[in-house]
């Protein structure tokens, strides 16, 4: 059975050679494997001559041998003159290493739905563009019920705008990525779209940067709050997250390091001291940050935490730190409400001109009464030499210096978070990890620190459904600059493992037509979605 264009798959190779990986599609046609011409497909510079003509017709890729030397090993076997490549493949030419596979495919409209992988990307760099032209960019995730995310997935493709990014998070679960988009114009948009599927049961939760958050793990996180909102909330269909503060991770200090700086700031706790944490983004400086709170005189009393990089637009801000211009008598805003308590300012290198002349006229209406933290990713010094901040907000805030390890700093504290984290995602008895999945946790570099952690372990419990943890639940690192073949193969196997999640949900589960779109037989899906440990949810059509 011929596969139509609009199913057709996208053709990639990851490629490892000397100290550099990167991957490539294959375009359509006839073309050389590998080589140094600047045609070739892999172009590497320690060939002598270009070896394998590769031919991919949107339904099929074979690999013909053009030379006996050098030779061509696929999975591990000297290939004979002609092959069929199948999605997974290792091939090796001299030193260059590269593992074939099928991306997902287009939608008829032209577009496609991307992998978590490949979304999480695209979001980083959507945030770095938003904050340059100050702009909001909006995250959605949506819920449907089992085998049901296939038509919502359907109906995104073909309404959103050709800007907009859809997703596939999980089973039955969709992201999406709607830039320059406010709140309610999202919400009323994705209410629109989910109304026009005529399902019922769907939800939605949106978050929105910088009002919500400001990172793209903070981002997915809220998000993922708001979902579960969603879900709670009686008739309701698209939510936002809690307004209120969200508890950050628990205290699971077991790593060396961290027990260092729960014993600083134990013997920090008692004065009135300014403390400035410092360290990466999302390393759990606000967790810390309350364990000074907690164990000093003051923690009968609030506990007030002001997010800098939330506060852009006026309302917020006057919400935050009261009218521009001093506060009256009788004024209230969230930073008088620390009154004799705590004051955090997290992350205050964020902080924008208006609302740092307004942080400094509500410090000088407490009148001292208050204990003030701040948490920074960013060299405060470094920031008013540039004149990005006062050279006065400075001194307010460069107190006494902790410096908070980033988690792979830390890495006793790894496995005991996943597990709380694991736990709180599972609905029911918390999930085992899989010797597989704890040496996955064990080796990622973990670059968003304790929130990726956070996030990672709630997919991974979706991915899951019920069943154990695998390594392959769990994000691998982008192609890396070093490794060896261990980490290429890892890379493509989170590639491989996404894009059955998203052939499935395109497929309502059926692992016939799925097995269709990707190419392979279903027996070869089914093998797969057991390697993963792609449980298909209750309900779903298996054939």
């Amino acid at each position: 059975m011929s596969v139509s264009g609009a199913e057709r798959s996208q053709a990639f190779v990851a490629v490892r050679f000397e100290d550099r990986s990167w991957v490539v599609d294959l375009p359509r046609g006839e073309a050389e494997l590998i080589g140094p011409e600047p045609s070739a497909v892999v172009r590497v510079d320690g060939l002598a001559r270009a070896q394998g003509r590769l031919r991919w017709d949107g339904e099929m890729v074979t690999l013909e041998r053009t030379a006996k030397t050098p030779p061509i090993f696929v999975n591990g076997k000297r290939m004979p003159a002609r092959v069929i490549l199948r999605p997974g493949d290792e091939l090796s030419v001299g030193d260059a290493r590269m593992v074939f596979g099928l991306a997902s495919q287009p939608h008829a409209s032209g577009r496609r739905a991307l992998t978590h992988q490949e979304f999480r990307e695209r979001l980083a760099e959507e945030l770095a563009r938003a904050a340059r032209r100050g702009r909001p960019t909006t995250l959605v995730m949506v819920q449907a019920k089992p085998g049901e995310g296939g038509k919502v997935l359907e109906a995104g493709l073909s309404s959103f705008r050709a800007g907009d990014v859809v997703a596939t998070y999980a089973h039955d679960e969709l992201e999406l990525l709607l830039p320059d988009t406010s709140f309610d114009q999202a919400s009323a948009v994705v209410t629109r779209v989910l109304e026009g599927t005529g399902l019922a049961g769907l939800r939605a939760g949106v978050a929105v940067a910088p009002h919500h958050a400001d990172t793209p793990e903070r981002l997915i996180h809220r998000a993922r709050l708001a979902l579960r909102a969603a879900a709670e909330q009686r008739g309701a269909r698209v939510t936002g997250p809690p307004e209120s503060v969200v508890a950050g991770a628990p205290l699971t200090a077991r790593d060396p390091a961290s027990l260092a700086v729960v014993a600083r700031l134990e013997e920090l706790a008692d004065g009135d001291a300014t403390v400035l944490l410092t360290g990466e983004a999302s390393s759990g400086k606000g967790v810390f940050a309350r364990i000074l709170h907690d164990r000093s005189a003051r923690a009968d009393g609030p506990y007030v935490v002001i997010r800098c990089a939330t506060l852009v637009d006026q309302d917020r801000i006057t919400a935050a730190l009261g009218p521009r211009g001093g506060l009256p008598d009788g004024a209230s805003c969230e930073a008088l409400a620390a009154r004799g308590g705590t004051l955090l300012l997290d992350e205050v290198c964020e902080l924008l001109p208006d609302p740092q002349e307004r942080l400094l006229d509500a410090i000088d209406a407490l009148d001292g009464d208050v204990r003030l933290v701040a948490t920074t990713h960013l060299d405060l010094r470094a920031l008013a030499e540039r004149g990005a901040l006062s050279e006065a907000l400075v001194e307010l805030v460069d107190g006494v210096e902790v410096k908070v390890p980033a988690l792979r700093e830390r890495p006793e504290d790894i496995v005991p978070l996943a597990e709380v984290f694991a736990a709180a995602s599972a609905q029911g008895a918390p999930p085992k990890l899989t010797p597989g999945a704890l040496a996955r946790l064990r080796s990622h570099a973990w670059p968003g620190n304790v929130l990726e952690l956070r996030n990672a372990m709630e997919r991974a419990v979706r991915l899951a459904n019920g069943g154990e943890l695998l390594a392959e639940h769990l994000p691998s690192d982008s192609l890396p600059s070093g490794g060896g073949e261990g980490r290429l193969r890892e890379h493509v196997d989170s590639i491989e493992r996404d894009a059955i999640v998203k052939a499935l949900a395109d497929s309502n589960h059926n692992q016939t037509h799925a097995a269709r779109r990707l190419g392979i037989s279903r027996r070869a899906l089914i093998y797969k979605m057991e390697k993963y440990g792609l449980k298909p949810p209750p309900g779903s059509s298996r054939k």
